[in-house]
């Protein structure tokens, strides 16, 4: 049988865990052997379990202590404030008491006294009655039985406490102690080494003991020129090893990914652009066609300001022509919705529903400006809808969209945006499919194929804006107008791989430490 090489520091280590011969917690192990903590843990226990058959094992969780205040361990000493309350009652025989007497007689501090009958009354040990002059205390039980927190305070006469070792009733008090300031955390991973079978049956004379290692340079080395000599004893590098995980700061993976859309579309050859979050109704919702007595318009929907309650129109010249529009179609061959169209309804003060509001104040822009052609911008920015929050929805969200201007532009045109769009966001199949949207016509439902999900997935919207829209602008034929948007949390959500959208704000810590620096 081959002689096994081992460090003279692994072999004490070894001889230690084979007296103790039960699993013992790594830093308890440490004051055993006199060895530094790190020292044990790099180089004995790590030899001794990486050899070809390990003689030891260690496992490893996360251990919160509760570290007792001054203030605590007076209590353990002396109970709590309502304790010697109580204690004060029975052992005087007192079967009621007036607050103010009660309180000369304890000598207690003001605000722990207070404390302390109020946490009395609540574990029913004394009442108060308001009924006379002078505020009374009785006393309802004698016996005052002890309290969940009494109970974990007691744990304290040890010398340390750990959360996961308490019984469930006694973890429900921690945060008891927390919000009294009797007890601050610490966290901090807890190793068990562990024998191996063969570990407790090996015969320890069959070793063959390596000379002690040196495990790092010191001062006094440097000084003394001892270094020289000591060379070939030092520790070498274990390079093959994984270094300790760390969780340095990094961008938040929303930001990453708004970051990487502004990139594709500003590749493409698109401009930014920003608008109001306070809106008029008449951008958000008029001036895309949409009747006034739409049900998207209502409260339950849309969140309305009372102030200001009222928002300014733009020109005289577009608000007619939005207003033809949706009496009797205007000069944009439609019909129209009838009826009269109310400047009071359109002047309402809203958060915006949708980012489209702010490319309709671009479009505006366009034909008054006499601006050549093609424009290309995006809108990547908040929007806010009266939603109850749940796993797929949110009352403040991103929303994502992008619009090109252009003579004789079709459907051809759009898709190959779309294609672009989407093979650069990381989706390299695209379908299109026939859609209804209120303000395109014609309009594609986009969905997308989700590798990481192996399936198809419904991302968002596109089309070419109606006349309707456009006209009342001043952008006509041969100019239209292709447009596409989604809610942006749907991206990220299918990116990232998350299942609750709650997840891209609430940030839980476990993820982001998963998720790759860029």
């Amino acid at each position: 049988m081959t002689q096994l090489r081992i460090k003279e520091i692994s072999l004490h280590v070894l001889k230690e865990l084979r007296k103790f011969n039960k699993p013992i917690e790594a830093r308890d192990l440490s004051k055993k052997t006199g060895l530094e903590y790190e020292v044990l843990m790099t180089q004995a226990i790590h030899e001794l379990q990486t050899l070809e058959s390990p003689l030891v094992d260690f496992k490893e969780k996360e251990v919160t202590e509760l570290i007792p205040t001054e203030e605590l361990k007076d209590y353990v000493k002396n109970g709590l404030p309502e304790r010697q309350l109580v204690n004060f009652l029975v052992d005087n025989q007192f079967d009621e008491i007036s607050i103010e007497e009660f309180q000369t007689l304890m000598e207690m501090d003001k605000s722990f006294f207070f404390i302390g009958l109020t946490n009395a009354k609540r574990n029913r040990w004394i009442m108060q009655s308001n009924a006379t002059d002078s505020p009374t205390i009785y006393l309802n039980n004698q016996e005052a039985p002890l309290s969940n927190l009494e109970k974990l305070i007691e744990k304290f006469k040890r010398e340390t406490v750990t959360v996961e070792e308490l019984p469930k009733e006694l973890k429900d008090e921690v945060n008891q102690l927390l919000k009294r300031k009797l007890v601050t955390k610490k966290t901090y991973t807890n190793r068990t080494i562990i024998l191996t079978e063969l570990g407790k049956k090996i015969d320890l004379d069959s070793f063959m003991v390596i000379g002690e290692e040196i495990p790092r340079l010191t001062a006094e080395m440097l000084s003394d020129g001892s270094w020289r000599e000591n060379i070939h004893k030092l520790k070498k590098f274990e390079v093959q090893n994984a270094g300790p995980r760390l969780c340095a700061g990094k961008l938040h993976p929303m930001t990453v990914l708004i970051n990487k859309a502004r990139e594709v579309f500003l590749s493409m050859g698109f401009t930014e652009i920003k608008g109001p979050i306070v809106e008029s109704a008449f951008y958000n919702f008029d001036a895309l066609f949409q009747p006034q007595d739409h049900p998207a318009r209502e409260m339950h929907d849309t969140f309305y300001l009372k102030h200001p309650a009222k928002a300014k129109l733009p020109s005289k010249k577009i608000v007619n022509a939005v207003k033809k529009t949706h009496e009797g179609g205007g000069n944009s061959k439609s019909l129209g919705w009838g009826g009269k169209w109310s400047s009071e309804i359109a002047k309402r003060v809203l958060l915006r529903t949708h980012t489209t509001a702010t490319t309709i104040r671009r479009l505006s822009k366009i034909a008054q400006n006499k601006e050549s052609l093609p424009v290309k911008v995006f809108s990547l920015d908040r929007v806010f809808r009266n939603e109850s929050v749940d796993a797929t929805h949110l009352a403040e969200f991103m929303q994502i969209e992008g619009i090109v201007v252009g003579k004789n532009l079709n459907l051809s045109h759009l898709k190959g945006y779309l294609t672009e769009f989407y093979k650069k966001m990381g989706f390299e199949k695209l379908i299109m499919h026939p859609d209804f949207f209120p303000y395109t016509e014609p309009s594609l439902g986009v969905t997308v194929y989700v590798e990481t999900l192996g399936k198809w997935h419904e991302m968002g919207g596109s089309g070419i804006f109606r006349p309707e829209v456009t006209y009342p602008l001043g952008i006509k034929e041969p100019i239209r107008v292709l447009a596409w948007g989604m809610g942006f949390e749907r991206l990220a959500m299918l990116s990232l791989q998350r299942n609750d959208i709650r997840d891209l704000y609430r940030s839980p810590l476990k993820w982001l430490k998963e998720i790759p620096y860029n």
